[in-house]
Parts: structure tokens; C-alpha cells; sequence
């Protein structure tokens, strides 16, 4: 085991927002609401993820918390202590930033080892040393920011803030400049470092894959609020709204118009698929969501939708097939077991078990039950 790992753990705190909002006023326009009254509860040692688009709020939330934007109402609590009106480095918060924000004139030991010296760490060099090897960054300890990569760059931001083993944890798209090989070493590593020190930890992202491989819980958010906040298994299996299910899925999830007919739901000319519950009248409007792992491809004829293959690609792990639906515009993507391979014009019939067929509200996207 590493110097890192058997370094001592700060106590992990309670990180709490209540009702925090976020408006930005400028002369000669209109305020803009970027944060809308969200609230949080994270447990210590919690590793939770902001996820959204851009633009949604996620990372105004991050900068708030941070003491790097000032609350316009609402309240930031770390354990008891309410710290919304304590400038930043009075909080005890770890950042790092999608931007790096690293010292130029600095080598890399030095940009890692600056917060650290700042506060008179007398064990700067070892800590130092410790989070350079966990990374895989040893290498770069004597190299200016100017002579390294964009993925390089990342890995010191990270470094920088893991370094100084905080109570709370805050990461704004920590594995965003990585290329994929990078981005599963380090994403691995820092979720056992997460879990040896006992970071709070709220990480931004736009990446699903990320949010769902890393957080133990998880935020969706969109235009400023949060639609839906539960585990990984929740958010996939249990869509609150249209958003979050076609915002959460990959490949995404399939986004059908249907009419409620009797205990299923009929889409287009292709056939009816039997429903659990329905949350609807007989001949209402909803929205159908079929997640292309939920459905399966068979050559007969029931409770199904007759289709047509029109692209089948081979994944080896699993195939692909492209489908298109009497009477529906827009085309369906199902997953298929690799020993099963289709042909561009064959007919198959699609069906999906009731209980994974989600009904979400034709005009406001809310699931229906």
C-alpha cells in the first residue's frame, strides 16, 4: 500500500443546500435565473454527480458551494456550519477545475505542493509524492504547464485537489480532457481514493457514463433545477420524467408517440405492447419510452410491434439493429444477442417486458404510472 493510502482521513462532512438559488442581473436585461431553489442532502463520504447539459446550472451550483459565486438565496451548510457567506478558502473545500487553472511559472511539484506550503504543511513533499504515483504522473513532477498536454493538465488539476485530502471534494468535469484509456484509469483511481480518504464529493458532469460508473448518487438537472435525484439503478431503471430517461441511457432510449388501447399501448401501424399500470385513459396521448437493452427481436407474431430491419451493426459483445415501424416516422434502435445476427430487410417482431415499457406524458413528459 501506498504513502497515500495510509495517509489520515479528514472527517467527511454533511453537505446540505437548502433552497440555494443563483440570478444574475445586468443593466438592460432581463435577470437570469441560472440556479432555481434546489436542494440537496448529501451524506458524508457521499460521492454525488451533477448531471446535465450545458447551460442547466451544474456547474453555477459547484461555484457556489465553492465560495467562487455569491448565493443570492438559499443556504450552504457543511455539517453544522453554515458557510454561504464565508469566503472561499475559509470553507475547507478541495476544487478542481475543467479549466486547470494552473500556475504557468510553476513546475508541476510546485503548483501541487502551493496550497499546501501556504498552510505551513511541513509533509508537502510526501503528500506530494504520494498523489503524483496513485495518478501515474511521476513523470511530470519537474515539468512547467506549458510543456504539458491538455490531458496532462488535467491530471495535475485533479492532483491539486485531491492532495490536500479536504472533508468536501468538488470537481468540475475532473475527467473531461482525458482520452478514453486515461479517463478509466483515473476515473477507477479516483474512486478508490473516494473511498480510502472518505471525500464528500459532488462531481460535475455532462457524461452519463461517468456519473453512473462513479456517483453514489445522483442529480439530473436541467434549466436550473433538479428533476431527478437518486442512485444510479434509479435513475436508469426509474425515470422520473422524458428528460432524464432520453438524457440517461446509452445507446439512448427510444421515444415513441402511443394511444392507450385497453392494457397496452398502440404505436402507430406496428402493433400493440401490454403496459404495467398505464397512468392513462383508454385513447389518451403519451410518449412510449423502449430502451434498446429492454427489447427483444423474435421472427413470430403476438403482443408485439412488427418491424423492418434496415441496419444491423455488429458490436461482438452485442449487435445493433436500426428498425423502422409501420406508420411511425421515426426509427427504433433495439439490442440484439451476438448469436443472432439480421439482415437489412428482414421482418421481425419487437417486444419488451410491461414493466420496462415507460409512459411519460405526451404534452409535459411526466411519468405516468
Amino acid at each position: 500500500m501506498t504513502a497515500a493510502a495510509t495517509a489520515p482521513a479528514q472527517v467527511a462532512q454533511r453537505l446540505r443546500l437548502e433552497g440555494l438559488r443563483k440570478t444574475y442581473r445586468s443593466r438592460g436585461r432581463e435577470p437570469f435565473e441560472a440556479v432555481k431553489g434546489i436542494d440537496l442532502d448529501i451524506e458524508p463520504g457521499e460521492l454525488v454527480a451533477l448531471l446535465g447539459p450545458s447551460g442547466c446550472g451544474k456547474t453555477t451550483t459547484l461555484r457556489m458551494i465553492a465560495g467562487l459565486e455569491t448565493v443570492t438565496a438559499g443556504r450552504i451548510l457543511i455539517g453544522d456550519r453554515s458557510v454561504g457567506d464565508l469566503p472561499a478558502g475559509k470553507r475547507h473545500v478541495g476544487v478542481g477545475f475543467e479549466s486547470y487553472a494552473l500556475y504557468p511559472p510553476l513546475s508541476v511539484r510546485e503548483n501541487l505542493a502551493y496550497g499546501l506550503r501556504a498552510r505551513r504543511d511541513r509533509d508537502a513533499r510526501r503528500k506530494v509524492d504520494a498523489i503524483a504515483e496513485r495518478l501515474e504522473m511521476t513523470d511530470l513532477l519537474e515539468l512547467r504547464p506549458a510543456n504539458l498536454s491538455s490531458g496532462q493538465k488535467q491530471r495535475v488539476a485533479l492532483a491539486r485537489a485531491l492532495v490536500r485530502n479536504p472533508p468536501v471534494l468538488l470537481l468540475d468535469e475532473p475527467l473531461s480532457h482525458l482520452d478514453a484509456g486515461q479517463r478509466q484509469r483515473v476515473r477507477r483511481e479516483l474512486k478508490v481514493l473516494q473511498r480510502e480518504f472518505g471525500y464528500t464529493t459532488i462531481i460535475v458532469t455532462h457524461d452519463q457514463l461517468e456519473a453512473l460508473s462513479l456517483a453514489d448518487r445522483i442529480a439530473v438537472m436541467d434549466a436550473g433545477e433538479i428533476r431527478q435525484f437518486g442512485t444510479p439503478d434509479e435513475i436508469f431503471d426509474d425515470p422520473a420524467s422524458r428528460f432524464v430517461a432520453d438524457f440517461v441511457g446509452e445507446p439512448p432510449i427510444n421515444l415513441l408517440d402511443g394511444v392507450m388501447d385497453g392494457d397496452g399501448v398502440r404505436i402507430g401501424d406496428a402493433g400493440v405492447l401490454p403496459v404495467a399500470g398505464g397512468g392513462a385513459g383508454d385513447g389518451a396521448k403519451v410518449t412510449v419510452g423502449l430502451r434498446p437493452q429492454d427489447c427483444r427481436v423474435h421472427r413470430s407474431s403476438g403482443n408485439s410491434l412488427t418491424a423492418t430491419v434496415q441496419v444491423y451493426e455488429n458490436l461482438l459483445e452485442y449487435g445493433l439493429a436500426t428498425v423502422a415501424l409501420a406508420g411511425v416516422g421515426r426509427r427504433v434502435v433495439v439490442q440484439v444477442d451476438p448469436g443472432e445476427p439480421l439482415t437489412s430487410g428482414d421482418t421481425v417482431v419487437i417486444t419488451a417486458a410491461p414493466e420496462r415499457v415507460y409512459l411519460f406524458g405526451a404534452e409535459d413528459g411526466g411519468r405516468l404510472r
